[in-house]
């Protein structure tokens, strides 16, 4: 199989939840886009594995077998490197990786072998001047994402590539850099608008990720209103996306680290599955549904289709955790 554009569209903290629209936002908003490809069904706890005319869907384990509740920093991990990393460290640890998982990531990271076998990665996430200045004072660290990315010699976008169209606010829209950031040269885009520009984006390389943090701060906030406006936002991201790359190859996989959005009586994280929604051909769909049995599957699915070996021990670490 000839390899296709793989677009990774994380959502921090979105799990599969109850139909209760009293404490679940994704039972109580209106996402027809996300709707219509799951063929009407919704996207809740005891969804059945589906496959459809343009979308599959699976339920992903995000315990990996280790009590506790699960964290960013080691179910990130364990996406970007097929590695059970909370097994390996022996717990869920986050938000941001400690020195134990920055060097998982270091042996074992994803982008960096899909660079070293010649396949062109993007990190499509823009970041303000302040956030670098942090970053090098010490006073804030990567979290996985960007660290992978880092990790393998990829700059990440600034400010300029904001304005060139040539990466995406984390808001999509970019109305927080002019509204919160001040910066008042940055365009703004509809959600729509900001779906399109990912796809036609995605399709320029091999590997693209887009990390969407908002959705755990949200499952933080409790507050029903404000999650609800922010999954119908990005429903409409959703359905921009959906037209653009519409007639393409590109393969499109959803997915998250964790629970949170969807139980909203609750402050924290919590144990539900988390869901992978994955669109493009059926062939390449396959390959990763069947993969994704937990977080570790992510990742040795994408190394199967750019046709890269699996190093020595993934397949030990990276088997499922009954």
């Amino acid at each position: 199989m000839q390899p296709v554009p793989i677009f990774l569209m994380f959502l921090d903290g979105v799990g599969l939840g109850s139909p209760d629209p009293g404490i679940n936002p994704l039972a109580a908003a209106n996402l027809p886009h996300l709707t219509a490809l799951l063929e009407g069904r919704r996207l809740l706890l005891g969804l059945e594995p589906f496959d459809g005319a343009l979308a599959s869907f699976r339920s992903v384990d995000a315990t990996l077998g280790v009590e506790g509740l699960p964290e960013s920093a080691t179910g990130q991990s364990t996406l970007l490197t097929g590695m059970n990393v909370p097994r390996i460290i022996g717990t869920h640890f986050g938000p941001k990786p400690d020195p134990r998982i920055r060097a998982i990531l270091q042996d074992n990271d994803l982008i960096r072998r899909l660079v070293e076998a010649g396949f062109r990665c993007r990190l499509l996430n823009a970041y303000p001047a302040s956030y670098f200045d942090a970053i090098r004072s010490g006073r804030r660290l990567h979290s996985a994402i960007p660290l992978a990315f880092d990790l393998a010699g990829i700059p990440l976008a600034t400010e300029e590539d904001l304005i060139r169209g040539d990466a995406i606010s984390a808001d999509f829209t970019g109305r927080g850099w002019r509204n919160r950031l001040r910066y008042n040269n940055i365009p703004v885009l509809t959600p729509n608008q900001a779906g399109r520009r990912m796809a036609e984006l995605a399709l320029q390389d091999d590997f693209t990720v887009f990390d969407y943090w908002p959705t755990d701060y949200a499952g933080h906030f409790q507050e029903m209103r404000g999650a609800v406006r922010l999954l119908e936002m990005l429903d409409r991201v959703l359905g921009g996306m959906i037209a653009a790359m519409t007639g393409t190859d590109l393969t499109v996989v959803i997915t998250s680290d964790h629970g949170n959005i969807e139980d909203l009586s609750v402050r924290g994280h919590t144990r539900n599955p988390v869901p992978a929604i994955i669109l493009g051909p059926p062939a390449v769909r396959k390959i990763i549904a069947q993969r994704m049995r937990d977080l570790t599957g992510f990742a040795p699915a994408v190394l199967e289709l750019f046709q890269i070996p699996a190093a020595s021990g993934d397949q030990e670490e990276g088997a499922h955790a009954d």
